[in-house]
């Protein structure tokens, strides 16, 4: 077996992280391609370095940002690279850009090859939807699972989903649970120490924490006003600091509407894993647009208030450790109203800290 692994993202690599170690320690024959979709490094670079995973082979660039751009330029790039190493598997995670572009050169690539020369598409995180198509993410993830051949499902939701879509036909798959609970149940036991509280000068369970990075929340200034108005509110009303680590789209966002925040509400850079983790886990409530962020907080056992009105997460809003609020300002309230005071157990709903061990054993089957 020979695997081509195409990421760049944050949450590509940190998901793909327990995966590629298992890979390194069995050592299997495999390689990275960066897309470079986050070409920043406080985006990409230090995940890399966190995880210890290995310098990708292939680095590649597209000359400018545009959409366009860039799957022209890694659509020709990746036709090349999978010409000369042949692999016999291509793995991509979730349903980013970068994903989709992955999937598509090798569907395109497999067109011409008889079906025993044929790489096989292997989709990590399949069948989520959020059954919202202005999301450029459900159009990537549809595409993706259509295409794949080996499917790797988090929860008995995503299976039904790949039901209902009639997309399991002649494929392989496995309903595997979510590989962020190999991440975050393995670093717990870095949390013991940690000195981001004396940074922003808060204690355990006395503050909250917020992300915002999707363009329908931030890049739609009327949706980014009223969550800021929302978290004004909120730090005010309960006298608690908002830490607030801005992702590069939404400081972009900040700076161009002028938003005015009160003492209350602390904006960062983005941070390392380990400290984000911490924050994450000892925080009262947690605000975020993120799909992820969602999975982490039933494996941490965090209440969380997703601002948006739809989620691809659904099990963990009928678990109720998630409210789904949209931008209305009354949501946003009500919801932190009903977490303030509430302790949630640790969940197994997107699985046990085992999966990409369960994965690899599945694929060398």
């Amino acid at each position: 077996m020979k695997f081509c692994i195409v990421l760049s993202t944050r949450p590509e690599i940190i998901k793909l992280a327990s995966f590629i170690k298992i890979l390194k320690k069995k050592k299997e024959n495999f390689f990275l391609v960066n897309t470079n979709q986050h070409y920043i490094k406080i985006m990409s670079k230090v995940f890399f370095n966190f995880f210890d995973i290995p310098k990708p082979k292939y680095n590649i660039k597209s000359l400018n940002r545009s959409h366009v751009s860039f799957f022209s330029k890694n659509l020709k790039e990746i036709e090349k690279i999978l010409i000369k190493e042949k692999p016999s598997h291509l793995v991509i995670q979730g349903d980013t850009n970068t994903a989709l572009v992955g999937c598509l050169a090798c569907s395109i690539y497999n067109r011409t090859l008889e079906d025993k020369k044929k790489i096989k598409i292997v989709h990590i995180e399949s069948g989520l939807r959020s059954f919202d198509e202005t999301m450029p993410e459900e159009i990537n993830r549809k595409i993706i699972d259509k295409l794949s051949d080996i499917l790797f499902v988090p929860t008995r939701f995503d299976l039904n989903n790949l039901k209902k879509e009639n997309v399991l036909k002649n494929k392989k798959f496995l309903k595997s649970g979510n590989t962020i609970t190999d991440i975050v149940k393995s670093n717990l036991v870095l949390l013991k120490k940690n000195n981001i509280f004396k940074k922003f000068k808060i204690k355990k369970r006395n503050y909250f924490l917020a992300t915002l990075h999707r363009p329908e929340s931030v890049d739609n200034s009327f949706n980014f006003r009223k969550i800021i108005f929302s978290f004004k509110k909120i730090s005010n009303l309960y006298k608690k600091k908002i830490i607030f680590p801005l992702h590069p789209r939404t400081q972009k966002i900040v700076k161009k509407l002028k938003i005015e925040i009160n003492k209350n509400i602390i904006f960062t850079k983005p941070l390392e894993y380990i400290d984000f983790l911490y924050l994450m886990k000892n925080c009262r409530i947690i605000f975020t647009d993120s799909g992820g962020i969602q999975e982490e907080c039933s494996v941490l056992g965090v209440p969380c208030v997703t601002t948006r009105t739809t989620t691809e997460r659904q099990i963990s809003v009928k678990s109720n450790m998630n409210v789904l609020t949209g931008y209305d300002n009354k949501k946003i309230l009500q919801a932190t109203k009903k977490f303030y005071n509430i302790k949630l157990k640790k969940s197994n709903l997107f699985g046990d800290g085992r999966v990409a061990e369960r994965i690899y054993k599945f694929l060398k089957k």
